[in-house]
């Protein structure tokens, strides 16, 4: 055998090796971006549906605020009234739990229990107590929807915080 059909019997060999070494990195190519998007889509996705359930949940808070804010003015709303709002704000708290990470899902707990205190059982220094958790709830959403930026809201008042005793402390009260 000589070199000439050596070389026609290897070239297109070598032919059909870099053709097969170019359609699968083609291939992978396409897979790989293809993942990527995918990816970008369900995050993008699962991004808008926490959206939705905080917006939903800010909603139906912001009508409980309205509310409060009436009686604090002297208008008060009948009881069937309150009682649909209170309502309305639980079941959006539960979506904020269904989509949303335990830290703003406890928050909006917290939120929306002294909302239902102000409502049914209103005593003195709640309202101060109701706008630090409707920040502490803002600033927490912000996190979940991935703002980065510096806090809107003011750390909580130091007379707001409630101190935990030490354990070798006796308990006020």
């Amino acid at each position: 055998m000589n070199a000439m059909d050596l070389l026609r019997t290897v070239l297109p060999l070598v032919g059909v090796a870099l053709g097969t070494l170019g359609t699968l990195t083609g291939q992978y190519l396409a897979t790989r971006g293809a993942a990527h998007r995918h990816a970008e889509e369900r995050a993008a996705a699962v991004r808008a549906e926490r959206k939705a359930a905080i917006v939903g949940f800010l909603d139906k808070a912001q009508l409980v605020e309205q509310l409060l804010d009436a009686r604090d003015r002297g208008r008060a709303e009948p009881e069937a009234e309150a009682e649909r709002r209170m309502h309305e704000v639980w079941l959006a708290k539960k979506l904020v739990e269904l989509a949303c990470g335990n830290d703003l899902a406890s928050i909006a707990h917290r939120y929306t229990s002294i909302l239902q205190q102000r409502v049914w059982k209103p005593s003195e220094g709640q309202s101060a107590v109701q706008r630090d958790r409707r920040a502490d709830f803002m600033e927490a959403a912000r996190r979940e929807l991935g703002v980065q930026e510096p806090r809107l809201y003011p750390p909580k008042r130091p007379e707001v915080v409630q101190r935990r005793p030490a354990p070798d402390e006796p308990a006020r009260g």
